[in-house]
């Protein structure tokens, strides 16, 4: 079959790519290795950002002075992620919360007020009228009334504390699946645990892309008029299987983040602070726990996935501990941690590679319609998807014609008379359970557990009704008394490996 468009890579990038192409017309493919969203997707931050860290102390006006084109690229960053954060919440707002957070400001080091005043009136004025920041400064009186607070390093040094609102996305990889339904909806075919193997050009100027469906075995062969690879951090990877020379576009930088329980005074409260170094630190909260990072330090994607090294947790509970000296934290506070490599735009003299968020066209390197996406962020992913599909207009027409985009959180049926079944503040109807297992590509318990359902982000990782959860589906699965077990197995050791809980099992 001749495709449009074959999207490799099923995270958020690519199913904004394929929702948006495909609500143009064009007769499009998404593939996915793993299952949606099981990368880059889930580990992120969380956030729905303003825009503000590209305006952040290490990179100061001598720098934007030094190097113009940064201070362009990073102006249009803090501009797309204001009409981002303004559009998704008006169209999806049952995929985001408001949170209130709050950046402290030092005497004689990192923002003095007047600077943090200039910046936030600047981000309003990329967006009139979007989704208010409720900008305020509080002054040493409020700072000591809010308990808080009140556990802030050299907190006699505050010059002030900024409030502002920020939205956390209440699921990222709900949101990435949501959107890959909605794609298929409008005609995308669809593909997860589906592997390319090879990316050849044909004689008629089309690409033949080869597959490995891992779920039965089978080897495939499709075409397509244009290849986009947005396989994130494996851009480069995907890239090597085309078999042409083409340059390295992508420098995966490796961020770490932990969750753990803090005194009731911090429920709902956010921090957003430098380190002493210089590096930004963030204090978020999830539910009723919180978590903080990132680490970020350069990292080649590794195709068995990240996990948080031993070294990287102390370092953060270190960090932690000399923004907040008054609740020291120990190692045996961290109740699950996680990592992830960011796509980041590689660039000569950035050995962590660059903020620029680029559609690279492959023609140059002797690839006429293979197009590489990088540096794409779940906050923007809205905006890739238009940028992409006006950049692919360019190059060929679409096949169908176009339907209206539907930026829709999906809901499950209504079921009022079904079970539920409960972990970590989390509550599910059995009836959600099954027809997720039905109808939206499920594979794994991990897919429904993390993707499809809540229970992997609850406090316990919903360890406790994993083999609950298994023989809910498990007629809709095929799986056999056997199968369940070892898909409660695999999911422990996924839940071990991935987030440092338990002991691996298989």
């Amino acid at each position: 079959m001749l495709f449009d468009v074959a999207i490799i890579g099923g995270g958020i990038t690519g199913a904004s790519a394929a929702n948006h192409l495909a609500a143009a017309g064009f007769s499009t493919v998404l593939l996915e290795q793993s299952d949606f969203a099981s990368g880059t997707s889930s580990r992120s931050s969380r956030l729905q950002h303003c825009g503000l860290t590209y305006f952040s102390p290490g990179r100061s006006i001598w720098n934007f002075l030094r190097h113009p084109r940064m201070a362009f690229e990073h102006l249009e960053l803090a501009r797309r992620a204001m009409r981002d954060r303004s559009r998704f919440v008006t169209t999806t707002p049952e995929r985001v919360r408001a949170i209130r957070f709050h950046m402290p400001l030092y005497r004689h080091e990192g923002i003095p007020p007047w600077k943090a005043r200039l910046g936030f009136r600047l981000l309003e004025m990329m967006d009139r009228g979007g989704a208010p920041l409720d900008f305020e400064i509080l002054s040493t009186d409020r700072i000591i009334s809010t308990p808080a607070l009140n556990h802030l390093r050299d907190s006699e040094k505050l010059a002030g504390l900024v409030r502002f609102t920020e939205y956390q996305f209440d699921w990222p990889e709900r949101i990435c699946v949501d959107t890959v339904l909605n794609a298929h909806d409008l005609g995308a075919t669809v593909r997860n645990y589906t592997r390319v193997t090879s990316i050849g050009k044909c004689p008629d100027a089309s690409w033949r892309v080869d597959i490995l469906d891992l779920r039965t075995g089978l080897a495939e062969a499709l075409h397509a008029k244009i290849v986009l690879n947005a396989a994130g951090a494996w851009v480069d990877q995907v890239a090597g299987a085309s078999r042409l020379s083409l340059p390295r576009v992508n420098q995966g930088l490796k961020g770490t983040n932990v969750a753990v329980r803090l005194p009731l005074e911090f429920q709902g409260l956010a921090f957003e602070t430098a380190l002493e170094n210089g590096d930004p630190f963030y204090l978020i909260p999830w539910r009723d726990l919180h978590y903080f990072g990132p680490r970020d330090q350069p990292h080649d994607p590794d195709p068995a996935g990240f996990s948080a090294d031993e070294d990287t947790i102390l370092g953060l509970v270190r960090d932690f501990n000399s923004v907040f000296p008054g609740i020291p934290l120990s190692r045996e506070d961290v109740l699950y941690s996680w990592a992830g490599v960011r796509p980041r735009t590689a660039r000569p003299g950035h050995p962590d590679g660059c903020e620029a968020v680029l559609l690279h066209d492959m023609a140059g390197a002797g690839a006429p319609g293979y197009f590489i996406y990088t540096g794409g962020l779940l906050m923007t992913h809205r905006q890739a998807g238009v940028s992409i599909t006006d950049a692919l207009r360019r190059h060929i027409r679409p096949t169908n014609s176009s339907r209206p985009i539907s930026y829709a959180a999906r809901t499950f049926p209504p079921d009022k008379e079904s079970q539920t079944l409960s972990s970590g503040g989390e509550t599910v109807r059995l009836a959600d359970l099954r027809f997720a297992a039905e109808h939206e590509h499920v594979l794994n318990l991990d897919d429904l557990m993390f993707r499809r359902v809540p229970f992997g982000w609850s406090e316990g990782m919903g360890l406790d009704i994993a083999e609950a959860v298994a023989e809910a589906v498990s007629d809709i699965m095929g799986w056999s008394t056997a199968e369940v077990g070892y898909q409660v197995e695999r999911y422990k050791a996924h839940v071990a490996r991935d987030f440092g809980v338990g002991l691996p099992c298989i």
